[in-house]
């Protein structure tokens, strides 16, 4: 039996019929489905989120569309789908999401709205719907205590009771009274008292008629399970208990993504471009890189999304690469305000594009946690290895530390096509960048390198300068030792401090010029004019840079020293026989 809530009659059922006949089926199903879509967002959003409000705002759009045709929408209701004028416009395959079944368990049969319903009563009937769902067994109120608590005025609906469902009643001699007490109370129909008369006629009568169904016909069995049955029931209400309602609702998004037309898929690509940054700030960065990947395996795809869509997923992944978002994300995991484990940060980082370089690279710098530097230092060196080209423009960076962090990379990355971008990095004026393009230059074997080395011997920082004597040592550069020996006969040398000087020796020892050892062997054994010798560190220098050459006078010039009177120099000598031995 239908029990209807108070409607408003059309003042012409005629016109507002012929009106409705014109309303496209698309339209109502596209209706329908978007009160199930909102319903859906309010699962996951606050009331006031804007993902949530830019669904309620297109719901009244969709009402409004209707109006355009018709006063009031009337929809049936069955189990698993809502029908309008005996046609299906919504149908779900899970009845845990399920719109239809969320009314007809209740009872509820017939939806009616009616123009004005989209101006004061959408939300609060979202929000019905949304506790109506969230209700518990043990909660004593249910969706039809809700719906008469509610009063709404532009919303009505019919209802059947669950245990009379389907029982045939024998019909009176005249019609019983089915108006509510509200109704009678308000419009003065007939005074109260021919009410209860009305209503005592009707429940003798039917006490008087003979059911035409009996308890006894039930097989008692049908309504009992067995203890495996009872196991089996448990074991699905915990695991539908236990599942991520967020990934399930993924999930549906990224089904519709990828069957719906261009509208949708826009609409569908929006709404994840303002997840992602919610899952960010609440350190989901699980879920944000599923989010991130699902969307990259779409687009990766032919035929599936239309070209809008498309540029739209493009541009939210370049987004996520940009130095004001990956500044922002590396400033919350710094501060503790987000604290992401290791795999989670890298689960994430994977996923960024070039425009992320510059940005990790400075963040590098700032990290103090040990694995967490180790894990951005990976996603580092991954986009630098996919993007040779974004790496060597980032060596232009006015940014020291981005800069410095870049030569580093092209050192370890071996990009000997970043050689030539490395000489104008070894003239800035910040000692730690021309260290860190020396070092890089040390490591590629070209010609461009090897003359930012060569330059790098007269730089005025003293560390630069024993990093590139180390680097041509390394390299054995032969037309280097015209430079080499210019400093080691020069004043400079004599100034410079030990361990600089034996760099320097070392470095020119090692290139094997036939003529080096005559040179060397003069300053190691050698009197100028009135009989002086050099000072006893060049000596031992020149001992050592002897030690280094692999060529036979080499040793000859050493066995000459090995009695010097001079402990520094003879001490030297020594230990570099003895290892030669």
């Amino acid at each position: 039996m239908l029990e209807s809530s108070e409607r408003l009659s059309p003042a012409s059922p005629d016109a507002s019929e012929s009106a409705a006949d014109a309303i496209p089926d698309e339209w109502v199903s596209n209706l329908v489905r978007g009160l199930a879509q909102t319903l859906r967002a309010r699962q996951i959003y606050n009331v006031d989120n804007p993902v949530f409000q830019r669904f309620v705002s297109s719901l009244r759009g969709g009402f409004a569309e209707i109006w355009q045709r018709t006063d009031a929408l009337t929809l049936d209701v069955e189990e698993d789908v809502i029908l309008w004028r005996g046609g299906t416009v919504y149908r779900a395959e899970s009845r845990t999401e399920s719109l239809s079944f969320l009314f007809f368990k209740e009872g509820v049969r017939e939806l009616t709205f009616s123009r004005g319903f989209e101006a004061a009563e959408l939300e609060p009937f979202v929000e019905l719907l949304h506790r109506a769902r969230n209700l518990r067994p043990t909660d004593e109120d249910d969706l039809l205590t809700l719906l008469w608590s509610q009063s709404f005025s532009h919303f009505h609906h019919a209802s059947v009771d669950l245990f009379a469902e389907g029982l045939e009643l024998p019909e009176p001699e005249k019609p019983p009274l089915r108006v509510s007490a509200s109704r009678i109370v308000q419009e003065e129909v007939q005074p109260l008292e021919e009410a209860g008369d009305a209503v005592e006629a009707a429940q003798r009568e039917l006490r008087e008629t003979e059911p035409s169904i009996r308890p006894e016909q039930f097989d008692a069995t049908l309504y009992f399970l067995d203890v495996g049955e009872l196991g089996r029931l448990r074991e699905e209400i915990g695991r539908e208990m236990g599942r991520d309602l967020r990934r399930s609702v993924l999930g549906a998004l990224f089904d519709a993504l990828e069957e719906s037309g261009a509208r949708q898929q826009e609409e569908i690509v929006e709404i994840l471009g303002m997840l992602l940054p919610h899952l960010l700030g609440h350190a989901e960065l699980n879920l944000a890189a599923e989010v991130v990947g699902e969307l990259k395996a779409i687009a990766a795809k032919e035929d599936v999304l239309t070209e809008k869509p498309r540029q739209r997923v493009n541009v939210l992944l370049n987004e996520l690469s940009t130095p004001s978002a990956i500044d922002e994300l590396m400033r919350a995991v710094e501060s503790g305000a987000i604290a992401p484990s290791a795999e989670e940060l890298a689960a994430f980082l994977r996923h960024l594009r070039e425009g992320a370089l510059g940005p990790l690279i400075r963040a590098t710098a700032g990290i103090r946690q040990e694995e967490l530097r180790s894990v951005v230092e990976s996603a580092v060196e991954r986009i630098a290895a996919e993007h040779g080209s974004a790496l060597i423009e980032q060596l232009r960076a006015r940014d020291p530390v981005v800069a410095e962090g870049a030569a580093r990379l092209v050192g370890r990355l071996q990009v000997a096509s970043a050689a030539r971008d490395l000489g104008p990095l070894a003239v800035r004026p910040e000692p730690a960048v021309r260290l860190a393009a020396v070092e890089a230059a040390a490591s590629l074997r070209s010609p461009d390198a090897v003359r930012v080395l060569m330059d790098a011997l007269h730089d005025g920082d003293r560390q630069v300068r024993i990093s590139a004597a180390r680097g041509l040592a390394a390299l054995r550069y032969q037309p280097a030792g015209e430079v080499l020996r210019a400093l080691i006969e020069g004043r400079e040398m004599r100034e410079a401090d030990l361990t600089e000087k034996l760099v320097i020796f070392e470095a020119y020892g090692a290139l094997n010029i036939p003529e080096s050892i005559s040179i060397l062997d003069r300053m190691l054994n050698g009197r100028s004019l009135l009989g002086r010798r050099e000072p006893s560190e060049l000596r031992a220098c020149a001992a050592v840079a002897l030690g280094r050459s692999k060529l036979p006078a080499a040793r000859k010039a050493l066995e000459k020293a090995e009695g010097d009177d001079d402990p520094i120099v003879r001490t030297a000598v020594s230990r570099v026989l003895r290892e030669e031995g």
